[in-house]
């Protein structure tokens, strides 16, 4: 792989000639116990450092050799990986060393399948599209357009009418090289550094600092709406492989492109190409989720209850709490509540996924927010197993970093997981989970239900 020499790695940790030196974790892997295909559900590898903390796609911009194995499950299956580039962001306004261009490349790709990689950043705004490497993988550059976007997502997707091949990885990895002394960048910093040590000197001071605050934020808007040019100006210069010449694209277009997709229809190639650029993350996301519950979920429902003796299918609704269990509402005949209960337990997390990445409101939700929620959902479903539905995530506490509420040996477990990164993951989410509500002062998980209204006809979401 192309990349900075050992001698020129940019170390998170100390140790740092240590962890260099010995070449340590070079690889890590796609958490296949988890699902990564919604954009809100972007997926955390697994593996640890040397020293013994979790790693993420982050680490791996510092490991010019190393790289992480994914792979495809299907044709629809798509794989989110988010990754800060904040330390090069914060430090390269002021350091050469880490005055970075970021390079994403997609490679060992499955022999006789076509796989694409899209960027995102923090907004979910399309802000890259991997091409042809010349090595026979496909690569990406994060934009330099504004200091203040660090968050960024990279998927992973097979393209259309392409094989995928579920027995095979596929590697991701970070290529970096020194970037232009002028870049906007630093020209951005540069513009900043002006008003900021004036600012933390009348601030120390106990002077009035309105005016420099005031020039910082006039210095952040005008970058703000360069880096928002920078978007448009990329989005057209894409799409003109897919439009006539002179032809516009707008928004009306999108969304009619969008309500197609939702509806299970099927898009062109042109249509399809479209889509990709100009709508974000969450669109795209929502649109799945919308045509997979039209015609996957519900047909298999739907069959499912017909083989169940439930014919005709009854108008009802259910609703699908943090914990997975499904509760129908409507239905006089307690037998056929208790069947259709059991039929929709059996698609409670599919439903959940998708009645979150079709709320609209789940999409402005911080992303500390969004891992709360999708924490709560696998511990839920953990408990539910472990202890046969007697404990729920209401039920533990917190106390002096010590998990209370479960009996032995799930206390051990999680109070004590040593190397067992499972719970290692458990335990970290519950303390997140406890001390947000703690320091909310309520709970975010209290009362959230994906429900939904079944008729013979369709399954739709209900207060979306």
């Amino acid at each position: 792989m192309n990349g900075v020499s050992l001698s020129e790695k940019v170390i998170h940790w100390n140790p740092k000639e240590f962890a260099v030196s010995q070449n340590f974790n070079k690889v890590i892997r796609e958490n296949e116990k988890v699902s990564n295909d919604y954009y809100w559900k972007s997926n955390k590898p697994e593996g640890m450092d040397c020293f013994g903390r979790a790693l993420d796609l982050t680490a791996l911009i510092n490991k010019p050799d190393g790289y992480l194995q994914g792979r495809l499950s299907d044709k629809g299956d798509a794989d989110y990986y988010r990754f800060s580039i904040a330390e090069y962001r914060m430090l390269g306004a002021v350091s050469d060393k880490h005055n970075l261009d970021i390079t994403v490349t997609l490679d060992h790709i499955p022999e006789g399948c076509d796989y694409n990689l899209v960027l995102y950043d923090g907004d979910g705004n399309q802000v890259g599209i991997g091409r042809d490497n010349g090595n026979g993988g496909k690569s990406v550059t994060v934009p330099d357009w504004n200091l203040e976007n660090r968050e960024y997502t990279a998927k992973v997707l097979a393209k259309d009418g392409s094989p995928v091949n579920w027995e095979e990885y596929y590697h991701l990895s970070f290529q970096t090289k020194q970037a232009a002394g002028d870049n906007i960048l630093r020209q951005q910093a540069e513009e900043m550094q002006k008003y900021a040590g004036a600012l933390r000197r009348k601030l120390h001071d106990g002077q009035d600092a309105a005016e420099e605050k005031q020039a910082l934020q006039q210095i952040r808007e005008k970058y703000g709406a360069y880096y928002t040019q920078q978007v448009d100006e990329l989005h057209k210069t894409q799409a003109a492989e897919y439009l006539p010449e002179g032809e516009v694209f707008d928004e009306r277009r999108k969304e009619e492109l969008l309500s197609k997709m939702a509806a299970g229809e099927e898009l062109t190639e042109q249509e399809k190409g479209l889509v990709g650029i100009f709508a974000s993350a969450q669109e795209i996301d929502s649109a799945t989720a919308s045509a997979k519950l039209k015609t996957d979920i519900s047909e298999e429902i739907f069959r499912q209850m017909e083989q169940s003796g439930i014919s005709p299918i009854p108008s009802f609704e259910v609703s699908i709490g943090i914990d997975g269990k499904a509760e129908v509402e409507g239905i006089e005949d307690a037998a056929v509540e208790e069947k259709l209960e059991d039929i929709l337990n059996g698609f409670s997390s599919e439903l959940m996924d998708t009645y979150i990445s079709i709320n609209a409101s789940m999409q402005v939700k911080t992303r500390q927010e969004q891992h709360i929620l999708k924490a709560a959902m696998g511990i839920e479903a953990f408990l539910q197993k472990a202890t046969g539905g007697n404990v729920a995530l209401s039920d533990i506490t917190v106390e002096n970093g010590r998990i209370k509420g479960l009996d032995a040996p799930l206390d051990k477990l999680f109070n004590n997981p040593g190397q067992n990164q499972t719970y290692l993951d458990y335990r970290a989410d519950i303390l997140a989970i406890k001390n947000y509500e703690r320091v909310q002062g309520g709970s975010l998980l209290g009362g959230f239900h994906a429900r939904y209204a079944v008729d013979g006809n369709a399954i739709r979401t209900v207060g979306v």
